[in-house]
């Protein structure tokens, strides 16, 4: 019986816009994701630069060269730059991917249940990435405060 449900045509606006909204937003994430992708990349040749043709690494404005930091500071922004766009392209994909469930709603008739249903998956998906890098940086803090406050104690 809900196979055959079909939302309103003011239901299916709303949806739409939420689906349109949902697209650009995806977009610019995995936008960003791939910024922080190719950041990290390019962090890996100053850090390995050794390892690179010179006639590349000389293609490298030398005001440029002159500012990178050392490979120990390098590496943690690395990682950050890393970690930043798995996230990135994590979060766009899901709501790309729900703005696509959300879209066919609007779009084809006899299916709305299980496309919103597939919608929802997706937002569960980032939602539970989002909820676990709340946890994980929370305890992290805590973690943190504590041992600052052991050594402080003289511990």
């Amino acid at each position: 019986m809900s196979q055959g449900y079909e939302f309103t045509g003011e239901q299916n606006d709303l949806i739409g816009r939420l689906s349109r909204k949902m697209s650009l937003v995806g977009t610019v994430s995995v936008v960003f994701g791939v910024l922080y992708l190719i950041s990290a990349v390019l962090l890996l040749v100053f850090i390995f630069q050794d390892k690179v043709p010179a006639d590349v690494f000389q293609k490298i404005p030398e005001d440029v060269r002159s500012r990178v930091p050392g490979n120990t500071y390098l590496w943690g922004v690395v990682v950050q730059a890393g970690l930043a766009a798995l996230i990135f392209l994590l979060i766009g994909s899901w709501t790309r991917s729900a703005a696509a469930g959300f879209g066919e709603i609007v779009t084809t008739s006899g299916r709305d249940i299980s496309h919103l249903m597939a919608a929802l998956s997706s937002l569960y998906k980032m939602y539970s990435l989002m909820y676990t890098l709340i946890v994980v940086t929370v305890v992290a803090l805590l973690v943190g405060l504590a041992l600052q406050l052991y050594l402080r104690s003289g511990g």
